[in-house]
């Protein structure tokens, strides 16, 4: 029986989604390793492989992953699935929902689309729980810059210039749907003083959507560079257009950190949560 898990965890402590030779013996082992050992204990020596809908990146996080498995020993109920996996999974990863899939569904082939946040903090300062989860920028970032940005993206482009150096050839043309910013008060836990409107001296996030058909290696983190310089004023809304037209990965700004990145959430034709 094939089963598609919806998946959500915070990626700190982990060297990434793929599972990496000497991982575990570095001290930073993978997620699809770690969901595989739970499930070889709930299967009873059933060996399981994972395919997931994308790899995430060391200190990436998740809240809508998707995978895919099978077990042939034994038809599972889902809620099983699911409270066993959960109560043998370290709390940074957790399972959200398992359903039973048709053969044919494949976790990475067939998504419609996925959506990946980046989230910049700002304020005076960085606050402690939201160090491993957003990137602490200073100074005030321009929204209508970073939205004019954005707006360079969406459509369906060759964005070979946002792929990381190093990655597998293929086809790198992809679709972008949505690519927008908002700024978004921080609600909890609620810090006193702030108010609900932006001002310069509030703590909140800036919130960089995409949704597209699907993502090159470091894409988004490359993306988020360049828009930092964007929204700093270091560059004009208009370098992304050259960027893209470039081909060129130099032309990028900085790789942004994985920490401040979120994979959110994957649409599938025939799979509701």
């Amino acid at each position: 029986m094939k089963y598609a898990a919806w998946i959500s965890y915070a990626g700190t402590r982990y060297c990434g989604w793929q599972k990496q030779k000497g991982s575990a013996a570095l001290g930073a082992p993978s997620i699809q390793e770690t969901l595989e050992k739970a499930l070889l204990k709930i299967s009873r020596e059933e060996k399981v492989s994972l395919v997931g809908s994308g790899r995430t990146d060391s200190g990436v996080h998740a809240a809508g992953q998707v995978v895919h498995f099978v077990l042939n020993k034994k038809e599972w109920q889902p809620e099983i699935l699911v409270n066993g996996l959960n109560s043998l999974l370290p709390r940074d990863i957790r399972i959200l929902g398992v359903q039973a899939v048709p053969v044919e569904f494949h976790a990475q082939r067939s998504a419609e689309k996925k959506q990946y946040s980046y989230y910049f903090q700002q304020g005076p300062c960085s606050l402690p729980h939201l160090e491993h989860f957003s990137w602490w920028i200073k100074k005030s970032l321009d929204l209508k810059a970073i939205q004019a940005g954005l707006d360079y993206l969406k459509g369906r482009q060759d964005f070979k210039s946002f792929q990381a150096s190093g990655a597998k050839p293929g086809p790198t043309v992809r679709e972008i749907f949505e690519a927008e910013v908002h700024w978004e008060p921080i609600g909890f836990p609620m810090v006193p003083g702030l108010a609900p409107a932006k001002s310069d001296c509030e703590l909140g996030l800036v919130r960089i959507r995409l949704i597209g058909s699907g993502f090159l290696k470091q894409m988004v983190r490359g993306i988020a560079g360049t828009l930092l310089q964007i929204g700093e004023g270091r560059r004009d809304s208009a370098c992304m257009r050259e960027i893209i037209d470039s081909r060129d990965r130099k032309l990028v700004g900085p790789t942004a950190p994985g920490r401040a990145l979120w994979l959110e959430r994957v649409w599938y034709p025939d799979l509701t949560w």
